[in-house]
């Protein structure tokens, strides 16, 4: 069986048409979790944490960027691996609502182990970008400074090329980890990494249409959240300064700009959830319809 790169893609834009009421509850998910993310930030932070941030907002220099995070080091991780968990608990149900759409209790969202192995996935993912971004371009950094003239130019342009190209097949090589470990119920990255071996182009091919449809949601949200915005300001000067800040009509778009916001990041994130999902159980279509993954 191969990846159909196309139905993959489109696997999101099929959810929201079949579980509206699931895409609903998502939205809401992130609705209400984003604010009480912020208010932990806030508690966590504390006073002299925020001053931190206000003290630096806007610098440039890797100095004062580099104290500001050594500052709030532990803090930071904290925080980090609080909005990791809640993400991996939205891309928990579209992979469930995907690979096992019977299960649709409480919209497909839970609190458990499939949740805390796609937090692992996170890591891994971005550990594994970190490893073939980072050291590769440190090498081609410092072929490029021992070489001169046209030689180094080269040099820099052909490494950059390689070091994009690394990255995308690793990328897309491991792009199946997070639905293989939810569907097998254990992390196998060797496994996730055979699943994909023949499916490159196919897997690549998928990931651009499904980029692509993110990004038309991203303008779809963006001219919405400014026609709306439009209709409430009802011709108030934006440039008024503090008249503005209380101002009931401003303040109405300000509050639908932060409905909206949450509403198509949730659809984004079907959009690119959904697809490799799809592709997974395209790949094993058969055990799963066997009953070997449940």
């Amino acid at each position: 069986m191969s990846v159909r790169p196309v139905d993959a893609a489109l696997e999101g834009l099929q959810t929201m048409r079949r579980k509206p009421l699931a895409v609903l509850a998502w939205a809401t998910f992130s609705l209400v979790m984003l604010p009480i993310l912020g208010l932990f930030a806030k508690i966590v932070l504390g006073d002299e944490g925020r001053a931190a941030l206000a003290g630096r907002a806007g610098s440039a220099d890797p100095r004062e960027i580099l104290d500001l995070v050594t500052h709030l080091g532990g803090v930071m991780v904290v925080l980090i691996a609080v909005a990791l968990f809640l993400a991996s608990v939205l891309q928990a149900a579209v992979i469930r609502s995907v690979v096992d759409p019977a299960n649709d209790r409480f919209a497909y969202l839970r609190l458990g182990k499939e949740e805390l192995q796609l937090l692992i996935v996170s890591l891994i993912t971005w550990a594994a970008a970190l490893g073939v971004t980072v050291i590769p371009s440190g090498a081609v950094v410092l072929g490029a400074s021992l070489l001169s003239g046209a030689a180094a130019g080269w040099f820099a342009t052909l490494g950059a090329l390689a070091v994009i190209g690394l990255s995308l097949w690793v990328a897309v090589r491991l792009s199946l980890l997070g639905p293989h470990a939810f569907s097998h119920h254990h992390i196998d990255i060797r496994e996730a990494w055979v699943q994909t071996h023949g499916q490159f182009l196919r897997l690549l091919g998928m990931y651009v249409l499904a980029i692509v449809l993110a990004a038309l949601v991203s303008v779809i949200g963006t001219t919405v959240s400014s026609i709306i915005g439009n209709v409430l300001s009802g011709g108030v000067d934006t440039g008024a300064g503090d008249v503005v800040a209380s101002h009931p009509r401003l303040i109405l778009m300000l509050l639908a700009n932060l409905l909206l916001a949450p509403i198509f990041l949730t659809l984004q994130t079907v959009i690119l959830v959904a697809a490799p999902a799809r592709a997974f159980a395209q790949l094993n279509q058969d055990e799963i319809d066997a009953g070997l993954h449940d």
